[in-house]
């Protein structure tokens, strides 16, 4: 067995170990499972049954370890003054504004706040408050809503790097915001940073019914075109060498910038190695990155794989276009992508949307029946789209005319992209 086989089989394994504690399969029958799986592809070859067992079972037990010191100390239904830092960005929006407080000793877990949009809090304020803390409807995570008596004890505690971050984040946005339309601010600001706290209900419902929702979630796609587009720009500045490590050192940077979550985080690892890999002319494994960038994920926190239902998503998304794209390809026989490459993007669409059904099926309900035609008309144009608003928010640092010129371009595109969206998101059932 190669050494790219060894890491991506034990890998696998603990994982697997993981997932089984995590969904609540007991230990012993999630060990016969494993070991009928690695007799499958094994055949007799005991020792290395006998070693994913093994590294299956420490999946399995540190999952189990991590929840045991991580119970919630959360006091839930009743009163209680609650002091703590916020942590995260928080999100702005018309009704409310959410963040999440990392509690003070010995309250534990973090809790999701909700306050009245008129108080002005930030990242890294200590503040504290009174509330009744209760769980979400599926039980994952401990919220107050709209408690009493807020105060700001303390401001500027949190990490002055990340601080810094989404001082620049913002910018960006008040950037796209001071040249374009407010809807087509928003949804620049979502393709680029996937900021979604300007989104008109009425724009979020056009993008769920339309299966374009994943437009604004950001990919490793969405990284290698904004890190190609950097790389071009500082090549001017400096030479190329320096300007792409420059670029690979931005992907932890942006990554932290739009709120670390799961899929950014995992576009970021896997952005970060494909473009490492490509200019040390190494060989590149999208199966291993794909088990690792998960594995080191889940070291972190070991319940995203049962409780994240953005962790979820991502990977089997990217697991469909994978695995099941090329399969579809061969079968089909198409040996181009046709115009506007309606092909390629009709079959990784139809792909992804195959992959993520069963969880979007038990999590939502409900599948787009319009995604295929909605995306074929809409993701040539994204890079575009992309490049237009990157332009468009970094010159506005500096000349507003000038970013009112590119912004142009970059108004034509979302005008088009926009109208796709709504003539999809027809309520055909």
């Amino acid at each position: 067995m190669t050494l790219f086989d060894r890491a991506f089989y034990l890998t696998l394994f603990f994982i697997l170990g993981i997932g089984a504690a995590g969904f609540g399969i007991a230990i012993w029958p999630s060990l016969i499972i494993v070991a009928a799986i690695g007799f499958f592809l094994f055949s007799f070859r005991l020792k290395q049954i006998l070693l994913f067992i093994l590294v299956c079972s420490v999946g399995y037990f540190y999952h189990d370890l991590y929840v045991v010191l991580h119970t919630s100390e959360v006091p839930l239904g009743e009163e209680h003054t609650y002091t703590g830092l916020v942590v995260g960005e928080p999100e702005y929006g018309i009704k409310s504004t959410a963040f999440d407080l990392e509690l003070e000793k010995p309250d534990g877990d973090p809790l999701r706040v909700y306050l009245s949009p008129t108080n002005a809090i930030h990242y890294g304020d200590i503040i504290s408050f009174q509330g009744i803390a209760e769980e979400s409807s599926n039980g994952k995570v401990y919220m107050v809503s709209f408690p009493e008596n807020v105060l700001i004890l303390e401001k500027k505690k949190g990490n002055p790097i990340k601080e810094t971050l989404f001082g620049i984040k913002e910018k960006l946005v008040d950037n796209l915001k001071a040249v374009l339309p407010s809807e087509k601010a928003a949804l620049m600001s979502g393709i680029l940073l996937g900021e979604r706290a300007e989104f008109t209900p009425a724009l979020e419902e056009a993008m769920r019914l339309s299966g374009t929702t994943h437009i604004v979630a950001l990919s490793g796609y969405n990284i290698a075109i904004l890190v190609a587009t950097l790389s071009s720009g500082l090549a001017y500045v400096c030479n190329r060498r320096k300007a792409f490590w420059l670029s690979l050192a931005a992907i932890p940077a942006f990554v932290i910038m739009t709120g670390a979550e799961a899929s950014v985080v995992r576009a970021g690892i896997m952005g970060f190695i494909m473009l490492l890999a490509v200019q040390q002319e190494r060989v590149y494994s999208l199966r291993n990155t794909i088990t690792l960038t998960a594995a080191a994920m889940l070291v972190y926190n070991p319940q995203l794989l049962s409780e994240d239902v953005g962790f979820q998503l991502s990977f089997a998304a990217l697991l469909g276009i994978v695995y099941v794209y090329p399969w579809l390809t061969k079968r089909l026989r198409w040996k181009n992508g046709g115009f506007l490459n309606w092909k390629t993007s009709a079959l990784q669409t139809l792909s992804a949307q195959l992959s993520v059904l069963p969880i979007i099926l038990s999590t939502f309900g409900f599948v787009s029946p319009t995604a295929p035609i909605t995306n074929i008309l809409i993701l040539e144009f994204i890079p575009l789209t992309m490049l237009a608003g990157l332009l468009t928010a970094l010159t506005g640092f500096f000349s507003y005319y000038l970013s009112a010129f590119i912004g142009w371009g970059a108004n034509l595109l979302l005008s088009y992209e926009i109208f796709i969206i709504r003539f999809f998101a027809l309520d055909w059932f």
